[in-house]
């Protein structure tokens, strides 16, 4: 905000000895001094309640510090007495901008523009207000007014913006280019860049993008873990302990990290809960700390399910039972969908589960939160957390009087406004649940939701048709690239060496990530065709095709979480490694969940150990495949109903608990 001196717009103080303080006092200011030019303000006004200069400095000097809430009755006094100041005017609005009085704002940058139309900032505030708001094609406008003004790096930044939201990437590449040109020393405008040129597809380019971003400032939020992800999706492993140090220490030191980036990196929860916790302040701080009134009494606990993945997507995979389960004389069940509709069959099915779905995907956070105080929703359950396309800013509004961290994000989210988390004793145990801001629920075998009535998958095509030899035995890692580290693939190459024949499995991540792993293998003695790539296909098919597989190798820190029901409902046994926080717990939950404990294992040299077993043993390879078909029927992990009776108890406890009026705390079901 700009600070208007007394020369301009304003009439100066009634008695000479005013004039001197005011002097003195924006002398004060100007050198920091605040403390000092405040007390001279006051001074000022106490003589002449309505002085405009100092009504108008004091306001800014509360700006300055970041304390809005003062400020705004000082600007809207200034703005009253001196209407014909448009600095004045642009003050006040950024100030009721700044308190999301959005619509005040847009009217007072409007009267400023009125006296000063070579007004850029006031167009290019307004444009972002609009751009907040979604009004894209008016934000627009604003932007190119701000332009043809007096064109400036945040006015084409704000405008690339605006056109990636509508989709429209060649002219929001071309805005963002223009900014980095006109602010090359900008790391803000080499990540904005980098972030559409990695949605169209233009990866080695964004890559170059981040790394210009880092090299300006490595403190940038979440540059650097994104640098990261984007290279560990390729496996280039080029810098893997250095960036693996990187992201401890930027975690350490207060450097907003990706939390889902982290999580795929980390083996802490401490740190986990710390990488959490800056980005909430940074990207979605409590805005409103009082819970919504409580509904009043209905016969039916309302639920509601809030998600960008209601659509043909790993979480509506594992949930869809467990929405078409519940109990709707005791529940009323509602979808907040704010991801795209991908026209799928498991979209329409979702439709059919709820008893209403809503579709927010159009809205803003604002109105999304007003849908869900307006059906009075009692315990809204967060399936995506901090994962892609998750709108975290609803809850830190506070849309419900519960709100529930489940499932799509594996650790907490660090935010007082999330009051419980869903999890068990394996993936949380009692011990760590100091490193969660959530209370704990503790289901009683696994945390995790899966479908029932997904239909068994048929025998897969013969092996040949898929590239694997037919004799071979096939190690499967049916897991994204980005979750293999140069550790763990260490001990696959050596089990490859160790068994004559044999044949790594692991989903295509695209060429680069190919040709990455196949140098990795070389490097490691292993020929470049003794790794396997598979395409993605149809669910059914994915399905079909474990069944060529006779193990799955879980990955560490991160491990299968989907991609172990999958394999444990095709019938593949999977071996895993419990690992020391929640995302490499989760395949010992399922795995005790449906009776196979003895593929839990503690060390990556047991891991090694075990699966050489598995491998050189026909008959122990049998006794697995053997039992898990007989426990997939029998245990609770594949139990939908089951589940669907004990997170209705846990949303019933936690409304009781609510309606007593005790605090959220941790309890089992």
């Amino acid at each position: 905000m700009s600070q208007q001196s007394r020369n301009k717009g304003a009439s100066a103080p009634s008695s000479p000895h005013l004039s001197v303080i005011l002097d003195q006092a924006i002398a004060a200011h100007r050198s920091g001094n605040l403390a000092e030019a405040e007390r001279a303000y006051t001074t000022i006004l106490k003589g002449s309640k309505t002085q405009p200069v100092a009504l108008h400095m004091l306001g800014l000097l509360h700006v300055q510090r970041g304390d809005f809430a003062h400020a705004e009755p000082l600007l809207k006094k200034a703005a009253r007495i001196n209407p014909g100041d448009p600095h004045i005017l642009f003050n006040y609005a950024n100030v009721l901008r700044a308190l999301n009085k959005t619509d005040d704002a847009l009217a007072w940058f409007a009267k400023a523009i009125a006296l000063s139309p070579n007004m850029a900032d006031a167009h290019l505030n307004r444009g972002a207000i609009l751009l907040a708001r979604r009004e894209l094609r008016e934000a627009i406008a604003e932007f190119d007014r701000a332009i043809a003004i007096a064109p400036s790096s945040a006015a084409f930044a704000n405008r690339g913006s605006a056109f990636r939201e509508l989709s429209q990437l060649d002219e929001a590449l071309a805005s963002y280019q223009r900014a980095v040109e006109l602010a090359p020393s900008n790391p803000q405008m080499h990540f904005v860049l980098s972030e559409v040129l990695t949605q169209m597809g233009r990866h080695d380019e964004a890559i170059g993008a981040l790394e210009r971003t880092v090299a300006l400032n490595k403190a940038f939020p979440f540059a650097l873990s994104k640098l990261v992800d984007s290279r560990r999706q390729r496996a280039d492993w080029r810098s893997f302990e250095r960036e693996q140090a990187g992201l401890d220490e930027a975690v350490e030191s207060g450097v907003a990290v990706d939390p889902f980036t982290f999580l795929h990196a980390s083996s802490s929860p401490a740190l986990e809960l710390a990488c959490a916790k800056v980005f909430v302040a940074t990207v979605a701080p409590e805005r409103d700390p009082a819970r919504p009134r409580t509904p009043s009494p209905a016969a039916r606990l309302r639920i509601a399910y809030l998600s960008a993945d209601f659509r043909n997507h790993a979480t509506a995979n594992l949930m869809a039972g467990v929405f078409e389960e519940h109990d709707r004389a005791r529940f009323d069940i509602t979808a907040i969908s704010y991801g795209p509709d991908d026209g799928s069959k498991m979209r329409d099915r979702l439709k059919a589960a709820f008893e209403r779905f809503e579709d927010g995907s159009h809205l803003t956070d604002e109105d999304v939160v007003k849908l869900i105080r307006q059906l009075d929703i009692e315990v809204l359950v967060d399936l995506g957390g901090f994962t892609a396309g998750a709108r975290p800013k609803i809850l830190a509004r506070r849309a419900a009087p519960i709100q529930v961290n489940y499932l799509g994000f594996p650790g907490t989210m660090g935010a007082s406004y999330i009051d419980y988390i869903m999890a068990d004793r394996i993936v949380i145990p009692e011990g760590e649940q100091k490193h969660y801001a959530e209370k704990v629920i503790y289901l009683p075998h696994t945390y995790q939701a899966t479908d029932a009535r997904r239909p068994l998958p048929a025998n897969g095509p013969p092996r040949s048709e898929v590239g694997l030899p037919d004799d071979a035995f096939v190690y499967c890692g049916f897991n994204r690239t980005s979750k293999i580290t140069p550790p763990l693939f260490d001990v696959w190459m050596r089990l490859l060496a160790k068994t004559a024949g044999s044949v790594l499995w692991l989903l295509d991540g695209g060429p680069i990530a190919r040709e990455n792993l196949r140098r990795e293998a070389v490097a490691r003695g292993i020929a470049a065709e003794r790794i396997v790539f598979a395409p993605q296909v149809p669910a059914d098919q994915h399905l079909a095709r474990h069944r060529l597989a006779d193990l799955f190798l879980d990955t560490l820190p991160y491990n299968a979480h989907t991609a172990t029901s999958d394999a444990l409902w095709a019938g593949l046994p999977v071996l895993t490694c419990l690992g020391t926080a929640f995302p490499g717990r989760v395949a010992a939950s399922l795995l005790n969940a449906v009776g196979l404990p003895e593929l839990v294992t503690r060390s990556l040299d047991e891991y090694e150990g075990l699966a050489l077993r598995i491998a050189h043993d026909s008959e122990l390879r049998t006794a697995l495949t053997s039992k898990l078909a007989t426990h997939r029927s029998t245990w609770p992990l594949f139990d939908t109903v089951g589940m669907t009776r004990h997170l209705e108890k846990a949303f019933v406890e936690m409304w009781r608990r609510h309606c007593a009026g005790e605090a959220p705390a941790s309890f089992a079901v």
